[in-house]
């Protein structure tokens, strides 16, 4: 709800569409020129209560006022269109339909559900490849359907171009400018001068086998002092060091805002010169850093901690699984190794956090992550579920301590900063999820006061039932999405009272700001750094979050569109899955193998009518009495993959070990025409 300011002030600025919701709801956002060298420009989020632009992207000159949001008390800002603005040429990207009578482009936008006319094909593209087309620029609307294909992207099943539509679709830069790799070449070249030499410490990095960067090492060391005390170390890369403030390299990795990674590519927050070089903490090599010395006692408490700005050799670099072998032959290890040394106290003060953390109850979803390879000539080899290692959680309770250690001492400095917040899901979502608990008997505390272990009670009891992922999804979906504002409302999935993002700044742009928050506060730079007030944090931390959401979606619908090139070789084959969503229109289901996700639609299912009862939400046959719940098991057979889109569609055979019956092609037919 919004209430007008009682600030007269007003700016003329050019604003671009970003969103318009459902219920015509319009975002647009503009860009400031920069105050300062110091500071990258800054993006400015604007509201709409009208509905003249009608079209994301479109450009409009709108009159900007100052507004107050009357839940938050938080200034917004909104908008009023002065006029629209005549819009370049518009690039598509889409698949090419080549037939005897008509030739059209297909969009890979969900969202863009038109054909396009294609009235010029001078680069030969061939019928179902994948190409780039500009939208023809005329006054009537029949010719903005009018496209001329200007690039051919070839086949969409092949590797890096699933990624490649996801990057187009969501309109991630994945090209650095000139001068920004200019910048990235110089800096690169710069001494390390950092203050503290830590390279007499024996650090290690624990990565994915195929990690392109490596933000962070640990080491660990029995304390001399006191008997089960450890001293911990945790060196992140001082990417501060490279990215100055308010340089062109500073500004096209706050624009970007995180690095996005891809089964087969990643599109890099900087350049890789440092990303992948200079400030990546490889093995052997000297790096800048900013550490953490950090006290363990014997419970696993942390005593206190101390910041560094130094300089470190990475001793080791192994893989998750190459460390996990380690843990697991501790034993049968005849000569002790340099992993096996540095590996074991490590894994003493991870059993250490292991104990608070169980005392403190974070949220225990267990999600499953789908691993992607490829062969030698681009196709998909395998998808499989990942396996969650001891060391994966190694490295997660390390990173989160020394995420923790950052937001206590920039607190305590009083400085204005970006936490990493998760809010408790909303009364709305808890009642939901209190009917999911009453039907496994478990009695779901749904007052304000929830903790996260009142969510564990329910996944506990959904290990007993075998639906633990199921479970893990429900909660998920209920969970407001984590984010960055200055406003600390504590991390409720993990139970913090205080938490940052410090660890990964050479994919995250919000770590390096606290970087530069840290290295302020300790006087590192002879520069004056900028100190940001809570209202440049706002407008920051809501930018970050976005840009974030973007990365997210856009991995995810590359996946989804690699597992369907994938399967679509398998048409008519038969899998094991469950259902895990219920609509009028369709029962969604999840592979148990791959992880895949697809729609069975109603109108498959046998000639019986079905209907949803949403209270406990079924799926209920009129004539039958047949019920349909979440969580079923199920026996699917593959119809339809599109490796375009990433949908997939089921017909049922089996649920819960019953034959189904199918729906005669007569009714299919009926169904279509009355729609």
């Amino acid at each position: 709800m919004l209430i007008e300011s009682h600030t007269k002030q007003q700016t003329i600025e050019l604003v671009t569409i970003i969103s318009i919701g459902p219920l015509g709801t319009i975002e647009g956002e503009f860009f400031s020129k920069k105050d300062s060298e110091e500071l990258p420009k800054s993006r400015f989020i604007v509201k709409f209560n009208e509905s003249t632009a009608t079209s994301v992207g479109d450009k409009v000159l709108a009159r900007i006022r100052t507004t107050q949001d009357m839940e938050t008390g938080l200034p917004i800002l909104l908008g009023e269109v002065i006029r629209k603005l005549k819009l370049e040429q518009k690039k598509i990207i889409g698949i090419f339909k080549d037939t005897s009578y008509e030739k059209l482009l297909l969009p890979i936008n969900k969202k863009d559900k038109r054909e396009y006319n294609v009235v010029k094909n001078n680069i030969a593209a061939l019928n179902g490849e994948l190409v780039e087309a500009k939208i023809e620029n005329h006054k009537t609307k029949i010719s903005e359907r009018n496209v001329t294909l200007i690039r051919r992207l070839g086949d969409p099943k092949k590797t890096k171009l699933a990624s490649m539509i996801a990057i187009n679709e969501h309109e991630i830069p994945d090209e650095f400018p000139e001068k920004v790799i200019l910048d990235a070449k110089k800096v690169a070249r710069q001494k390390i001068t950092n203050p503290t030499d830590l390279t007499n410490l024996p650090f290690i990095s624990i990565d994915p086998a195929d990690a392109k960067d490596h933000d962070d090492a640990i080491y660990a060391s029995e304390d001399e002092n006191s008997s089960g005390y450890f001293t911990v170390w945790i060196a992140i890369a001082d990417v501060a060091k490279y990215v100055e403030a308010g340089s062109e390299l500073d500004t096209e990795a706050f624009n970007r805002g995180n690095s996005t990674y891809f089964p087969d590519l990643v599109v890099p927050m900087i350049p890789d010169i440092l990303s992948g070089n200079v400030c990546s903490l490889k093995q052997n090599e000297i790096r800048a850093s900013l550490a953490v010395k950090i006290l363990i006692n014997n419970k696993g408490q942390k005593i206190s901690h101390e910041f560094f700005r130094g300089i470190i050799k990475n001793k080791l670099s192994v893989s998750y699984e190459e460390a996990q072998d380690t843990l697991e032959n501790f034993d049968d290890c005849l000569a002790a190794s340099e992993l096996n040394t540095l590996m074991q106290p490590l894994y003493k003060v991870y059993k250490l956090l292991d104990r608070q953390r169980k005392l403190r109850r974070p949220l225990e979803l267990e999600l499953q992550e789908r691993q992607i390879s490829f062969d030698e000539g681009g196709e998909v080899k395998s998808i499989n579920i990942k396996k969650r290692l001891e060391t994966h959680k190694i490295v997660e309770e390390f990173m989160i301590l020394a995420n923790v250690c950052a937001a206590e001492t920039i607190q305590k400095s009083q400085l204005s900063f970006l936490y990493r917040t998760h809010e408790p899901p909303t009364l709305e979502k808890l009642l939901s999820l209190k009917q999911l608990a009453k039907s496994m008997d478990v009695n779901l505390n749904t007052g304000a006061n929830i903790q996260s272990g009142d969510l564990n009670n329910l996944l506990e009891k959904a290990k007993q039932n075998d639906c633990v992922e199921l479970v893990s999804m429900t909660i998920l979906r209920a969970m407001s999405q984590a984010h960055y504002t200055p406003k600390n409302c504590g991390h409720f999935g993990l139970s913090l009272a205080n938490y940052t993002h410090f660890t990964s700044p050479i994919r995250r742009y919000s770590d390096l700001l606290i970087h530069r928050a840290l290295i302020y506060i300790h006087d590192w730079d002879n520069t004056k750094a900028h100190v940001l007030d809570e209202s440049e944090f706002l407008r920051i931390g809501e930018h970050l979050s976005r840009m974030e959401r973007r990365s997210m979606v856009a991995e995810r619908d590359t996946n989804d569109r690699y597992l369907a090139g994938f399967l679509q070789n398998k048409l008519g084959s038969e899998f094991d899955a469950y259902v895990n969503g219920l609509t009028r229109s369709g029962i969604f289901v999840r592979l148990k193998d791959t992880g895949a996700d697809g729609l069975i639609p109603i109108s498959s299912l046998s000639n019986d009518r079905f209907y949803l009862n949403s209270e406990n939400n079924k799926l209920i046959g009129k004539t039958s009495k047949m019920v349909i719940s979440i969580g079923g098991n199920v026996r699917v057979k593959l119809r339809e993959a599109n490796p375009v889109s990433g949908g997939l569609i089921f017909n049922l055979t089996e649920y819960e070990d019953s034959p189904v019956g199918q729906a005669s092609s007569t009714r299919r037919r009926s169904k279509k025409q009355k729609s």
